[in-house]
Formats: C-alpha cells, structure tokens, sequence
C-alpha cells in the first residue's frame, strides 16, 4: 500500500511539472526576448538623445559665442554703417577679421565665417573683403536666398550645402546660421557661420560606436548629414529610436546593425534552454525527494487512524504527535491572523473613510469620488441624494471635559459620532460625521428629497433638536453651525465653509443654543474701526474718575453681539482696548504700572482667549478694570494728600512736646482717619508716625541732656513724656542705654 500510494503521488505529480516547466521555459524566453528588446531600445533611444543633445548644444554654443562676439564688438555696426560703395575704416575691417579668427579658432567646428552688407551686396570674411558674384557662386545663390525671404523669421540651420574655399577648386559640405544684423533683428547686413559637415561627423563618431550600432542623422529636408551604417547593409539595418533636435529641425535615427540582435537573442537562447534542463532535472529529483518526505506524515496519519479502530488498537504502531501539534498550531496561527487582517481591514477603512470625508470638505481629489462612495459606503448603501447640507459641531472649552482622561474623551467623541447618526436616521436622514480636529466635529447630511431652497429655519431646528438631545442626556455643550444647502458633491466645501464661518462667531452668537448660517459680513475692518472712539470714551472717562466707564464697556459688549463679530476679531479689540488703558496710565505711579502688566504677565489675556463665553469674558475684564480703577484712585488721593502730609509733619515738629500728640489727634486737626494719616505717613516719608515721632523727642532730649543739668523727669516733660519711666525705656530702645549712662558719656567725652 505504501508503495501505491507513493507511487499515485510520484506519477500524479511528474505530467503537472513537465507540463509547467515547459510553459514556464517558453515563457521565460519570450520575457527575456522582449525584456532583452525593450532594453535595447531603451538604451538605444538614450545614446541617440545623448548625441543629439551634444550636437545639438555644440551649435547653440557656436550660435551663442558669435552673437554675444557680435554684440560686444562694434566694429560690425561701423562695417554696416559705412556709406555704400566704400569700406569701413581700416582699424574696423581689420577687427572684424581678427574677430571671426578668433571664432574660428574658439570653435573648431566653424569652417568659415563671413559678413554681408546688404546696400552694396560687399562681403568681409576672413582673409579680407570678398565680391560674392566673383568666384563665389554658391555663396552669391545662398545670399540671395536670404536676401529674397529677408522679411521672414530665420529658420536656424541650413541644409547641407556645398561651399567652395577662397583659392581652391574643391567644394566642400557645410551647414550655415545666418543673423540679421545689427541684431537680433536688423536689415542691415547678414553674419555667416559655415560649419564643417566633416566636423560634424568626426564628433558623432566620437560618440557612437559603429561596431553594435548605427547612426542616421538628416536635416529638416529629410537630406542624410551622417549615415554610419554602410550602403550594402543599411536596408537591412532595423531603426529602433529616433529624436528630434527641435532646435536644428534634425532627425537622429539610430538602431542595431544586421544581425546583432539575432546573435544576442541566440546566445540568450541557448543560454535558457540549458537552465531549462537543469530546472527539469532538479525538478524531477526534487519532486521524488518532496513526495517520500510528504509521504511519511500522510502514512502516520493514516497509522493513527487504524489505531483509532477497536479491531487495530494493539496493532498500531506507536507515532509521534509532533506533526498533527504543527497542523493545530497552523490552523490556530491561521485563525490569528484572519482576525489580525479583518481588525487592520476595519481600521484602513475607517482611516480611508476619514480621508474621504477630508477631501469632500476641502474640495480636492473627488475626481474619483462615484467610486470611492461605492467602495468606502459611507451612507450604509445609499448614493443617490438631491441635496447636501454640512453641520459642524465644536465643543465648547470645559473644565469638566479636560479633566477627563484622553480615554474618556475618545469614548464620549465616538458616542456623539453615533448619537448624531442615529438622531438623523430617525428623521429618515442619512448622517456621515467626522471629528475633522480634536474638538470639532463635521457631519454631512444628504437628502433624498428635494428641500425646500434656502430653508435655513428647517435646517436650525434640526440643529437644535441635536442640541437640546446632547445636552438633557449626555451633558456636553456643542456648538452647531450650519452650512448652506448644496446640490452636488463637489459643492459640499461651500458649505462647509458656511458652517464654519458660523463658529467664528461663537462669542456674539453665544454656546448655549444652535446657531444658524449667518450671512458674510463685510467691511469687517471698517466695522472694528467705529469701536476705536468707543475705546477712546471709556479710557478718557477712565481717566477723569468717572463711573459712566462701566456703561462704555457694556455698550461694547452689547455691540460685539449685535454686529456678530468673529472671535479672533473680539480678542483682537480687546487687546487694542487694553492697549489703550496702559498708554494712557501708564508713568503715573509705580503700583499703577504693577497692575497695568499684571493684564499680560498675569494671565488676563490667555484666560480672555481660552474663554469661548462672552459674559465669561466681560465679567473678567470688569473686574480687572475695577481694581485698576481703584488703584488710580488711590494712586490720585495719595497725590492729592501729599502737601496735607507736609504740613502733617511741620505741625509734629513744632508740637512734639505735646504727650496729646497721637494719630488721633492728627485725624481731629486735620480731617482724616487715623489709619489713612498712617497709611500716607508711612507712603510720603517711609516711616511709621511712632518712630517719626520717638526720634523727633529723643534728638531734643539728647541735646538737652548735653547742655542742661536738668533732671531727667524735667527732661521728659519737656519733650512730650508724661514720667522718666516711659522716656528712659523709649531712650534705651532706641539708644541701647539710659538717659543718665548717655549724660556721663557726654561730659566724660568733654573733660
């Protein structure tokens, strides 16, 4: 049985593998023939543009060299401008001619050059002045073919013609470039640059080889210029690539010569039939090898199975389980990665659905859109719709909703992409929605039905409905803009456009309801410019200590509403009306300057911005406003008071001695609190009234207990105290010693 079944599985494989071999074989050829062939003209077509290329910019740079010559030597204009009949004067001709030598020997190509002046037909070249109709024919023809198509454009490059040299019988073939002079477009005269055929092909040679290939190059009449393929061969030679020179009108033909291409596809031939051979005997021994290694596993299989049977049980032979563990593992291993590959599919899908969705918004790539749709299915089958609208939704900046976790945040956001499916569905709508950022949200409505045109109010409600639903049972605030109705897929960015314009406007139309399309406001610059007076009222009112400030700012406000401006616009005024404050404030007083840049460096303006609230932001800048304006009230009281608070302390200087005199007593005498006399004392002279006061009584005290032998309680009397006890420990405080140790000092010091 075994050599049976060994020998179906040997027999059943052999036919299948010649069979393919020599398709396989066959097919290789043809590959490689054709490979071999594209090859070959690939690589011809690239040597023959290389050559046509370097021919080609060779007498460009000629062309160029000589006109740049021309029109840096003036001598040509002088040899044009001298009167008919005459030469030019003798140092211009011999320039001339020193010119075109020095062309010639520049570029080795030229195998003559010439000037030819139209009014006397009188003709300067290289070895001094030439009369073209003496000797000269071919030239005089040339010449007068310029001069009979003298009003066309120049069509580059001649044909090939024959010139004969001045002293010489033999012609040769050139190919000539005639300017207008004086350039680029004068009627003057003529430049002649004759270039060697010769020359020409010398530099073909050079770049081609003539042993694999040939070369055929013919000018804009179709006349051969250089042929290398000989003329016994050359009808048998097959043109494989052929490159236009557009400059010169050229055609370059090249190909393989005879034969060549037989003899490599040959060689090729042979090549594969002997890897054809050995593919067929490493075949047939490695199938022999392959079919008893695959046949053993097949045997213990089958072993295991007799040994399943009750009849066989203790005859069965015992095998191992390694091959039937790897077959478990392989289908296991196959199971992984099918769930692998329909998790990746799901995950490509949704990112190419996003991508979709991305360019309907932006309006790009939707060249390919009917397919797209009907492969991505965005709308679950459905294609056909009348009409589209866009709904853009962003959440409004909470503290709730950043405190959550980045997983929290992502679940809720695909909990409102479904809600917002779902809520549409039920009013016989197909939704597609997006998160188009992190905190907007896009969705696309299509109808299959015609709406009715412009139905804005339909569509708002629908927005509200969404809205109110979100809100009552998910608890999240959304802003909804809505877009314009659109009648084709490649007009939904329109209305993308419109739906976000609307969240523009978030600040004046206000988070907590839906809000409408509005229509594009215009002039938006000359409408921020009416709010530079109001700025100016509410700083002067500021200023002059007014309260009507207060009303200004909610004038503002109420008009940043009315005239729905865009958000950026109102943090942009702001800004300006901030701007204003500190210009006018600024210098009067260090505690005002503090509480000016307290508005940048303390974080009033990010927290104006990171407010999406109107009211949230005015009751921000109100209460900033409010303690700048009482601290420039204090800062003017406090200026107001200071000549009050000097002649504070000329009445102390001149009534220190009174033991009544207290911050009491100064808030009777002059009509202040007690508190604020501090408060301006310790401001005017940055000292406090007590010490003021102590070191007033004790430079008296000192002075009389230097020049008196009065007692101390007299002393103390004097200069305010009520007792020695109350003046000695105030003495010793200040001092560090009592009245008496200081009187012993003193008059020890003096004897």
């Amino acid at each position: 049985m075994k050599r049976s079944w060994y020998s179906r599985m040997l027999f059943s494989y052999f036919p299948v593998f010649l069979l393919v071999v020599t398709v396989l074989i066959f097919l290789a050829f043809m590959v490689i023939t054709e490979l071999s062939r594209s090859e070959t003209e690939k690589a011809n077509y690239v040597s023959t543009s290389y050559v046509a290329d370097t021919v080609e910019r060779t007498l460009n740079d000629i062309e160029l060299g000589v006109l740049q010559e021309i029109g840096n030597n003036y001598s040509y204009n002088d040899f044009l401008d001298a009167p008919s009949g005459t030469d030019s004067p003798a140092g211009s001709s011999y320039e001339i001619v020193q010119s075109m030598n020095r062309l010639s020997e520049r570029f080795s190509m030229i195998d003559s050059i010439y000037v030819y002046r139209n009014k006397d037909k009188l003709m300067l070249g290289q070895s001094g002045y030439v009369n073209p109709g003496q000797g000269q024919g071919l030239e005089a023809e040339y010449l007068q073919q310029l001069s009979a198509n003298k009003n066309k454009q120049q069509q580059g490059w001649s044909a090939v013609r024959m010139v004969q040299p001045r002293n010489s019988k033999d012609l040769r073939p050139v190919i000539s470039l005639a300017s207008r002079l004086p350039i680029p477009w004068g009627s003057d005269g003529y430049i002649v640059i004759n270039v060697s055929v010769y020359r020409v092909e010398r530099l073909v040679d050079s770049l081609t080889s003539g042993e694999l290939s040939f070369l055929r190059i013919k000018d804009v009449s179709g006349t051969p210029i250089y042929d290398s393929a000989p003329a016994a061969d050359g009808e048998n030679n097959r043109t494989l690539s052929k490159v236009e020179a557009k400059n010169l009108g050229w055609t370059f033909e090249s190909g393989l010569r005879a034969g060549r291409l037989f003899d490599w596809i040959s060689v090729i031939s042979y090549v594969w039939f002997i890897l054809g051979l050995l593919t067929i005997a490493l075949g047939v021994v490695y199938i022999i090898y392959i079919t008893r290694r695959n046949y053993r596993p097949i045997h213990q299989l089958m072993v295991r199975i007799q040994g399943l049977q009750p009849a066989a049980q203790n005859a069965a032979p015992g095998v191992a389980s390694d091959e039937l563990a790897l077959m478990h593992n392989a289908l296991d291993r196959l199971v992984q990665i099918t769930t692998d590959y329909e998790r990746e599919r799901y995950e490509n899908l949704v990112i190419q659905r996003r991508e979709l969705f991305q360019d309907f918004l932006s309006g790009q790539r939707l060249e390919d859109v009917v397919e797209r749709l009907e492969t991505l299915d965005p709308f679950e089958g459905t294609r056909e719709f009348e009409a589209f609208v866009v709904f853009t939704a962003e959440l409004n900046r909470e503290k709730d909703w950043h405190a959550l976790p980045a997983q929290d945040q992502n679940l809720l956001k695909f909990a409102l992409t479904n809600v917002l499916g779902d809520l549409m569905a039920d009013k016989q709508l197909q939704a597609w929605a997006e998160w188009i950022s992190g905190e907007r949200l896009g969705m696309i409505i299509g109808f299959r039905f015609q709406p009715v045109k412009d139905d804005s109010d339909t569509m708002l409600e629908l927005a509200r409905d969404c809205h109110r639903w979100i809100m009552d049972n998910l608890r999240v605030s959304l802003t909804f803009g809505v877009g314009t109705v659109v009648r084709d897929w490649r007009e939904i960015r329109d209305s993308y456009a419109a739906a976000a314009e609307v969240l523009s406007h978030r600040l004046a139309l206000g988070t907590d309801i839906a809000a409408v399309q509005m229509d594009q406001q215009d002039d938006s610059g000359l409408q921020s410019y009416k709010y530079f007076g109001s700025f100016t009222q509410l700083v002067r009112e500021f200023r002059l200590s007014g309260e009507n400030w207060r009303i200004r700012l909610d004038e503002i406000f109420n008009s940043f509403r009315t005239d729905r401006l865009k958000d950026e616009e109102i943090y942009m005024l702001l800004e300006v009306l901030l701007q204003a404050l500190e210009q006018e404030l600024k210098g009067i007083a260090e505690t005002l300057d503090r509480q000016l840049a307290a508005a940048w460096s303390g974080g009033l303006r990010e927290r104006i911005r990171g407010s999406t609230n109107l009211e949230e932001i005015r009751e921000l800048l109100t209460g900033w406003l409010n303690e700048t304006y009482h601290v420039y009230v204090s800062v003017n009281e406090l200026k107001s008071h200071r000549v009050m608070i000097t002649e504070v302390k000329h009445y102390i200087e001149e009534h220190y001695a009174n033991p009544d005199l207290s911050l009491n007593h100064l808030s009777e005498r002059f009509q202040i609190s007690a508190k604020y006399a501090s408060y301006l004392f310790k401001e005017e002279f940055n000292m406090k009234f007590v010490d003021f006061l102590a070191e007033l009584r004790l430079m008296k005290a000192k002075e009389l207990l230097e020049t008196t032998s009065e007692s101390i309680q007299d002393i103390a009397l004097q200069i305010g105290y009520a007792n020695s006890i109350t003046f000695g420990r105030v003495f010793k405080r200040i001092t560090g010693m009592t009245p008496g140790d200081y009187r012993k000092l003193k008059l020890h010091k003096d004897e």
